[in-house]
């Protein structure tokens, strides 16, 4: 099992690879979130890491986890927002082509 990491773009993995997606997320409500999630992916996880800032509202990266569970383009949809507004400060789409 091959583990690949992007941030967007396009992604070419085999069937059962881990694709990480890391995404720099700052403490001001902003918060990243899947959006769009291709059937032939799975959502393993997602996590905060440290981006070694450790003042009060310093960032971390926002990491998700996918595994591609079968063969296609798969899209992925991300998207940066405060839960109570309407517009995305930030919006990210990955093709995760599995074969």
């Amino acid at each position: 099992m091959a583990e690949v990491e992007v941030g967007s773009g396009d992604v070419a993995v085999s069937v059962g690879d881990t694709v990480v997606v890391r995404l720099p997320e700052v403490t001001s409500g902003h918060v990243w979130s899947v959006s769009e999630l291709g059937a032939g992916l799975v959502l393993l996880g997602d996590r905060y890491e440290s981006a070694g800032e450790t003042a009060p509202g310093g960032g971390a990266d926002h990491v998700f986890e996918l595994r591609a569970d079968r063969t296609g383009d798969w899209a992925v949809g991300l998207r940066l927002a405060r839960e109570w507004e309407s517009q995305p400060l930030d919006e990210r789409r990955i093709t995760v082509r599995a074969g």
